[in-house]
């Protein structure tokens, strides 16, 4: 059998779209499963007017329930008398089954009273109307609405239900609103309605009545007119795929229409023009071949046809848009930005932070700590030039009046341009927010690599400071992203840093302003856990193996690009074949150690020779690891603790630990954390697996 289930309904936004049919899809299963019809597979499909689902391979019958069910003991069950006790009269009740059906079973455990339960499976027909109803009932919208007098929440207006199995009607309600074997074409192209045969009439229906139903379909279809239609030799059509899937999900038949506007809006910086046909306007821009902006732009019609209404229509809205774009523009540029500056005084960052000028402040002076401990001074003036105008667009016309939020640093870099800051000035105004998502660019000039570390830092220190800690999936402030962001920079520019010394500058500025809401030892804690939380996602998703990278980090994270460089060596001399064997021991070590009491190691209680070896071997080990973690030279450092497998497997093997004489004992555990401690210097080679 197969199931075919249409929801008609006025527009939906295209974010709604695919979130809906992936509830419907798990309501759907969900409900199948639990009412034990088999079935093959659930696609979906679906436009802005109509949610579709089409199940595969389904059970024309439920499956029977046969089972048994344990209760209490039987001595619990019934008395002395042997009369049911509340206990099994209450296992009965809850079973659907009389008292005298109840079962003795015995088990492992002992004697149990049981309940035989059996249950034919009905049609699966019989079952639909309830289950198809129930999953439209259960879907849920981010934005639900009620219309009229109907009491159904629904993101939009609930307007027509087919519902077949094969090609029977599968019958029941919503709202007054009875299933039938109709449906509607295209709203302006299609028929006003069409009666359905079967499932594959339906879908043949659909197609000639201009709707692609099918979401990649319409995808490509987009794709590829826009390429038969509109692409020409030296141009090429920016394709955002952000900006595809929601078009995507606009329309239910595309057709691409060429634009133009007039070129004199050019002068604009082209990103302003490009995310006003974009995000505005949902319209595809037109670059030459070097990427500059045409005066040109594609919109996808939802429609069969080019309309020259429907392109003039659209050509003299952009205008009007462009226009209010180039107007924000030149009035921006009559202000200079240590006025926007001075104007930030006003604006809240945050109620407990303050200003973001009182921001600015702080992040200078976590800036300056950067650049001594990075020993830049020659680049100081430039990098506090930057993060002193960092914000300086937050209130111009183009950021302000939440147009264009999404170029804030971008139009700062071009105002500084336009006011002749120095370009690594300018550059580093744009970078200072990067990265701004994961995967985003990194910063590049020192300028704004040291203005990102510094802003973010402020940011995460300050809400930590203040109690607005990110918690499940809860994260206003976008802390961790932030963090992420501190720990790639870090990484991918090589910096030879503390990130602890810099959060506790970062602490020190805020203690002494008096913001601090809890001890200042618990928030650096907190900040040092969350931070290490970070480095290890980061530090994985480059591709390092998990238990090497917690192994380290559990140590040292503090300069993370020492951290990777460790986990490198460790991740190389985990593949030597001795390693899996050390490990092994080093855990050995790790089991005898616990709860025993550490004394200073006598080598006069030595009995045997594996005791001395061993000892020669940790001072020995002890002088070189000082060395080696002087000089960095970590590969070193675990090869010489490779070195001494066959030492620590003889001790093991002639050496009783826990000997019956105390200060015996107590000496050779005691050796044995000298061991650990060596071991222990760069990673915790024990959690390897």
């Amino acid at each position: 059998m197969e199931i075919l289930l249409e929801i008609g309904v006025e527009e939906l936004p295209a974010r709604f779209l695919q979130p809906a049919l992936k509830n419907l899809k798990n309501i759907l299963q969900k409900d199948l499963k639990n009412s034990r019809i088999k079935f093959e597979e659930i696609l979906t499909y679906g436009t802005p007017r109509r949610l579709i689902l089409n199940v595969k391979g389904v059970s024309d019958m439920q499956e029977d329930l046969s089972g048994t069910s344990i209760g209490p003991s039987k001595k619990v069950a019934y008395d002395n008398l042997g009369e049911p006790t509340k206990a099994a009269i209450g296992f009965a009740k809850s079973q659907g089954i009389d008292i005298i059906d109840l079962q003795i079973v015995k088990t492992e455990k002992g004697e149990y009273i049981a309940a035989q339960k059996f249950e034919k499976g009905k049609s699966t027909l019989e079952l639909l109307p309830e289950i198809l109803k129930n999953t439209i009932l259960n879907l849920n919208f981010s934005k639900s609405m009620r219309w009229g007098e109907k009491k159904l929440k629904f993101a939009r207006p609930l307007r027509w239900i087919l519902a077949l199995a094969d090609s029977k009607l599968i019958n029941f309600e919503i709202e007054n609103i009875k299933t039938e074997k109709l449906s509607y074409g295209h709203r302006f192209f299609g028929a006003k309605s069409f009666e359905v045969e079967d499932i594959q009439d339906y879908f043949n229906k659909l197609e000639e009545n201009y709707v692609i139903y099918d979401i990649e379909k319409r995808k490509n279809k987009i794709l590829e007119s826009i390429k038969d239609k509109c692409s020409t030799v030296g141009e090429k059509v920016l394709i955002d795929d952000e900006l595809l899937n929601e078009v995507t999900n606009l329309i239910e038949y595309p057709y691409p229409i060429i634009g133009t506007f007039n070129a004199e809006f050019l002068e604009v910086p082209q990103e302003v023009l490009i995310i006003t046909m974009q995000t505005h306007q949902r319209y595809f821009p037109v670059l030459d071949n070097e990427g500059k902006l045409l005066p040109k732009f594609v919109l996808i019609r939802n429609g069969i046809e080019n309309s020259e209404n429907v392109k003039k229509g659209n050509e003299k809205v952009l205008s009007a848009r462009l226009s209010d774009a180039r107007f924000f523009y030149y009035e921006d540029l009559k202000k200079s930005l240590d006025e926007n500056v001075e104007k930030l005084k006003t604006v809240v960052f945050q109620k407990d932070l303050g200003t973001i000028y009182d921001k600015i402040e702080r992040t200078e002076e976590i800036a300056e700590q950067l650049i001594k401990a990075l020993n830049i001074d020659d680049k100081k003036s430039d990098i506090l030039r930057t993060i002193h105008l960092a914000k300086s667009d937050l209130v111009t016309n183009m950021i302000s009046e939440k147009e264009y939020t999404k170029l804030q640093g971008f139009m700062g870099m071009k105002y500084a341009e336009k006011a002749g800051e120095k370009d690594t000035v300018a550059k580093g105004i744009f970078e200072h927010y990067l990265p701004r998502y994961q995967g985003d660019i990194l910063p590049e000039t020192t300028e704004g690599i040291i203005a990102s570390i510094s802003d973010k830092i402020d940011t995460i220190v300050g809400c930590f400071g203040v109690g607005l800690i990110p918690s499940g999936s809860q994260d206003p402030y976008a802390l961790r992203r932030a963090a992420l962001g501190i720990v790639n920079i870090i990484l991918n520019s090589n910096l030879n840093i503390s990130i602890l010394d810099i959060i506790n500058t970062s602490l020190n500025i805020y203690e002494e302003k008096n913001i601090l809401k809890s001890d200042k030892k618990e928030i650096f804690e907190n900040l040092k856990g969350f931070f290490k939380n970070r480095v290890i996602n980061v530090l994985v998703d480059m591709g390092y193996r998990k238990d090497i990278v917690t192994s380290v980090v559990e140590i040292d994270f503090d300069n993370i690009y020492e951290t990777k460089e460790k986990i490198e060596v460790l991740t190389k001399v985990s593949k030597e074949e001795d390693f899996e064997d050390i490990v092994l021991l080093i855990k050995r070590v790790k089991n005898i150690l616990k709860d025993f009491k550490i004394v200073d190691i006598s080598t006069e209680l030595f009995e045997k020779e594996e005791e001395k070896e061993l000892y020669d071997f940790a001072i020995s080990l002890e002088e070189r690891n000082r060395t080696n973690l002087i000089d960095k030279n970590y590969e070193k450092y675990f090869m010489d603790i490779l070195s001494g497998k066959n030492i620590i497997n003889n001790y093991f093997d002639n050496v009783m630990v826990m000997d019956k004489k105390e200060d015996i004992k107590n000496n050779r555990i005691s050796l044995l954390k000298k061991l650990d401690d060596l071991f222990s210097k760069v990673a915790q080679i024990k959690d390897i697996n």
